[in-house]
């Protein structure tokens, strides 16, 4: 098999086989062959001595017309600028992947924010501004302390126990609250990363459940102490008939107090955990309204209140007939409990350009404006003892809320202390149906 030689070596060897032959020549003619062999030699050293002097500006050029090196800098040169394309192209994939990593990391709500190895921060995206009041590129080299000054934050970075996330509230907007997380980067340890997160939402709904199970347990407390107390009296051979049916009749309101408590937080736990919305159908309010006042006849009572309904429109709702009846019982029964004897409770049903609307007013003692925000939080009371004597389980409100959420409608109060209330239910226009 012959022995194939690359084109770059056959080009080297033949330019110095011509530089040879040359100075052999030269040599024969001049009697100096010696020198002139050495003199070749010499030409043939200049020649890379030349090509390794211009080679940057060769690869400086890269693809540009121009002279280009023969034999073995001609594949070395070659071999060279694919190098540096690969190296370019490289480049090009990381800066890529690094813009895509900062234009996630930018979009993101939550602060990012890396420290160097003094605590200086050395970078952060747009969300750390609204979060931390640190804002890039201005805040660069500046201590994460000065910037979210929270002696606990400095508390918890000085302590480089970082295994359990820090709450504390934001610097730059006290009313947020943010949990913060940080760890040092797989790449560099000495170098922190932040992360601060929104959790105000969160934040306040376990501060609102927790507050709610203290208030239910003290809520079933009251009762279960009166029945507990009565039963030990009755276990104590009472004779007399008197005290007995008094007992008796103590334990059945306690009893029917626990009731209704628990069942409307049953009805309130099944609506806040509907998944899926309740199937529609028409709903005939001028007809619920008017089993509503028959209902709430029958709960005056004795006290005789005078109850007004006015239907000023035909029209009915699309929507869960029980659950708009559970709603609207819930805004006739506190009116009654909440009205002195004798006085007035108006119904009143009408449907306009901006929807329909169902409202009941009352000529009670009014609600002062400091208590309206929330009364609809669950077991909110803004007279706990009298809200327990007239009956209320301190949940209709919350049950009224949830309903009218899941009907797309909200609920107004307007109120003045010594003027009775109104609460008013605004439904969408796409609610009405024409009956």
């Amino acid at each position: 098999m012959m022995f194939s030689m690359p084109n770059h070596w056959r080009e080297e060897l033949r330019l110095f086989l011509g530089i040879v032959l040359i100075a052999g020549l030269a040599g024969t003619l001049t009697g100096q062959l010696l020198v002139c062999l050495l003199l070749g030699l010499l030409v043939y050293l200049g020649w890379h001595v030349f090509q390794l002097a211009r080679l940057p500006r060769l690869l400086a050029q890269n693809d540009q017309p121009g002279p280009s090196p023969v034999g073995l800098w001609k594949d070395f040169v070659r071999q060279i600028r694919e190098q540096q394309d690969s190296s370019h192209s490289h480049s090009l994939e990381l800066s890529y992947e690094l813009d895509r990593y900062h234009n996630a990391v930018n979009t993101l709500p939550d602060a990012v924010v890396i420290l160097d190895p003094s605590g200086r921060v050395d970078w952060s995206n747009p969300a750390a501004k609204n979060l931390l009041n640190i804002d890039w590129p201005d805040s660069r080299g500046r201590l994460l302390t000065d910037l979210a000054a929270d002696p606990v934050l400095a508390e918890y970075l000085s302590n480089g126990n970082f295994a359990t996330p820090l709450t504390i509230t934001s610097p730059a907007n006290r009313a947020k609250i943010l949990s913060t997380y940080i760890a040092p980067l797989d790449h560099d340890v000495s170098r922190l990363m932040v992360l601060a997160r929104d959790i105000t939402p969160e934040y306040y709904l376990d501060v609102s459940r927790r507050d709610f199970v203290a208030n239910v347990s003290h809520e079933l407390r009251t009762p279960l102490t009166v029945i507990y107390g009565l039963a030990e009296q009755l276990n104590m051979d009472q004779t007399d008939p008197a005290m007995l049916q008094r007992s008796t009749e103590l334990i059945l309101q306690q009893a029917r107090r626990m009731n209704e408590l628990v069942s409307d937080l049953l009805t309130l736990s099944r609506l806040e955990m509907r998944q899926e919305s309740a199937p529609d159908e028409t709903v005939a309010i001028a007809e619920l309204l008017a089993t509503l006042v028959e209902e709430a006849h029958a709960l005056s009572g004795p006290a005789q209140h005078v109850l007004h309904l006015e239907i000023r429109s035909p029209e009915g709702l699309r929507g869960n007939a029980q659950e708009l009846h559970t709603a609207f019982s819930n805004l006739v029964s506190n009116a009654i409990r909440h009205t002195p004897n004798l006085s007035e409770v108006t119904i009143k049903w009408l449907v306009d350009h901006a929807g329909a609307h169902l409202s009941v007013t009352d000529t009670g003692e009014g609600i002062a404006a400091r208590h309206i925000p929330r009364l609809t939080e669950r077991l909110y009371r803004v007279d706990a003892s009298h809200s327990r004597d007239t009956g209320g389980t301190g949940l209709g409100l919350s049950i009224v809320k949830r309903v009218l959420e899941n009907h797309e409608a909200e609920l107004e109060i307007i109120s003045t202390v010594g003027g009775g209330s109104t609460f008013t239910c605004h439904f969408p226009p796409g609610r009405v149906v024409s009956l």
